[in-house]
């Protein structure tokens, strides 16, 4: 398109997008500039700015164009004159775009090929009608690829698009890469690492030990990689476990209506279901602080609710280095603390370490400890942490029920209860030793070795196991960041008035 009044030299613009010759084949975006380039100098006009949007699609309403962006405001500010496009429909099949153009008929724009006169009647007319058809045209492909993927589907075909994470096909383009050109398969060790990265994930989430954000930062400690080379996010990691092409399903408009043919399944169909009841139970917002050693596990002395760790930016640092970081008791709009009780934490971190040392050392509780590090009772624990998850998933679920219906939470929740009554059938059977064997030792250097590696979810099981009521008392005016405002074991709900400042020191 092209301003009709102006004087001196003409600028105009070109704009490609990948399309389709009338025989069916590719018009390479290249190309397009190049005939484009050659168009606007055989009408004596300046080459202002080229612009591609290479496989962006022109008609799907969540696709954002930058470069028709960016061209559309340089029209509409006249530092263009015009635009040069292969086709019509290259450079739009939406009629709400073709409309913005309509409103710069003031400025005299109209089309280079096929000359759309948009300063006239007929000429806004013909354009309108071309921008119809364009947008019929894309609305009947969107029928056909729609049959044809429901087809697919049902014969246990992926509906194709890019390669997932674990799934046999091409590695990604590289720059310079167009439709039609040649691919590479991906290598079979490559496809093996990521599959057993998902069977690895699956493992540690379902397990109940480890949440995604832990298992976020540790994929990107390890240098793993989404298929771009980007790292994982806990969006990008809860996407990539959810697809039903890791159970090895086809699903077509989020409903699963087959098994994926000539793929092995990454993970079981059960442990599929099972993660994301547990996903889609999740409470929304922002997690738990647990970067931050003792999120969860600390408790207002004044309210009795969990404290959650906070970083300080604004203040130095630790003289090792490290973030100095607070743990606090949260008022804002998920959490109804009371906002009145903090405490730095370091000194914290320092007594509670030291406090764990000395209790799990002390040979006089040697048969107590030994019998809370059996292997019969880690795995009682485990059983009861994970039946707690799917209690309270189960409770998220049915709090759905309103948005989402009964018979959608009622499917959702099968695989939470199912699981549940088989880890309660496995707790009936287990039964603890019949000998407590002394573990002080053991224990102590179970401790060391999970300080060591700041193995924060092995830490806070045993702080909890060991100091199951640890809380934080209201500090008074002279012991504002002391740890003698730690108190070990009070009494379940036991608080205390803002300002009591009692001191309590370890046993």
């Amino acid at each position: 398109m092209e301003q009709r009044k102006h004087t001196g030299p003409r600028v105009i613009d070109v704009y490609a997008r990948l399309s389709y010759a009338p025989d069916g084949s590719t018009v390479k975006v290249d190309d397009q500039v190049e005939m484009g380039i050659e168009a606007v100098e055989r009408r004596d006009a300046v080459v202002g700015q080229v612009f591609k949007d290479n496989s962006l699609s022109a008609w799907k309403p969540g696709v954002v164009r930058p470069q028709w962006e960016t061209l559309m405001k340089r029209l509409e500010s006249g530092a263009s004159h015009g635009v040069w496009v292969y086709d019509l429909t290259r450079f739009s099949r939406k009629v709400i775009e073709g409309e913005r153009l309509v409103e710069l008929a003031g400025k005299g724009i109209r089309a280079m090929a096929g000359e759309y006169d948009l300063t006239t009647a007929d000429g806004r007319r013909a354009f309108r009608e071309s921008m119809v058809a364009a947008a019929a045209e894309s609305d009947k492909i969107s029928e056909r690829v729609q049959r044809g993927k429901l087809r697919r589907a049902r014969k246990g075909r992926h509906h194709g698009g890019p390669r997932a994470w674990g799934m046999p096909g091409y590695l990604p383009a590289g720059p310079g890469w167009e439709r039609g050109d040649p691919r590479t398969p991906v290598p079979a060790a490559q496809l093996e690492f990521e599959r057993a990265i998902v069977r690895e994930c699956y493992r540690r989430l379902l397990s109940g030990g480890e949440g995604l954000s832990t298992v976020v930062r540790d994929l990107t400690a390890r240098g793993v990689r989404g298929l771009e080379g980007g790292v994982f996010s806990r969006g990008s990691l809860t996407r990539m476990l959810r697809r039903p092409t890791v159970a090895g399903l086809v699903e077509h408009r989020g409903e699963v209506i087959g098994e994926l043919a000539g793929v092995e399944p990454i993970v079981s169909r059960e442990e599929w279901q099972r993660l994301c009841a547990l996903l889609d139970g999740r409470k929304l917002g922002r997690p738990n602080g647990y970067q931050h050693l003792l999120s969860g596990v600390l408790r207002c002395g004044v309210c009795g609710l969990p404290m959650s760790g906070n970083p300080r930016p604004h203040l130095p640092p630790y003289p090792d280095g490290t973030p100095r970081h607070e743990y606090r008791c949260l008022r804002n709009a998920d959490r109804n603390g009371c906002g009145a009780n903090h405490i730095d934490a370091l000194p914290v971190e320092l007594a509670v370490d030291e406090a764990m040392r000395t209790r799990l050392g002390d040979t006089r509780r040697a048969a107590k400890m030994a019998s809370h590090l059996a292997k019969i009772d880690a795995r009682r624990a485990d059983i009861d942490a994970e039946v707690t998850r799917l209690e309270q998933a189960c409770d998220e679920l049915a709090g759905k029920t309103a948005a989402w219906g009964l018979p959608r939470v009622e499917k959702a929740m099968a695989p939470l209860l199912a699981r549940t009554a088989t880890l309660r059938t496995e707790l009936s059977g287990l039964h603890g030793p019949d000998q407590a064997e002394a573990a002080a030792d053991q224990a102590v250097a179970a401790w060391a070795d999970a300080w060591t590696r700041r193995d924060y979810p092995a830490l806070r099981t045993m702080v909890r196991r060991v100091f199951p009521n640890l809380t934080i008392i209201p500090q008074a005016r002279h012991n504002h960041h002391s740890p003698d405002r730690i108190a070990w074991n009070p009494p379940a709900g036991k608080t205390w008035p803002p300002g009591w400042g009692r001191s309590r020191k370890a046993a």
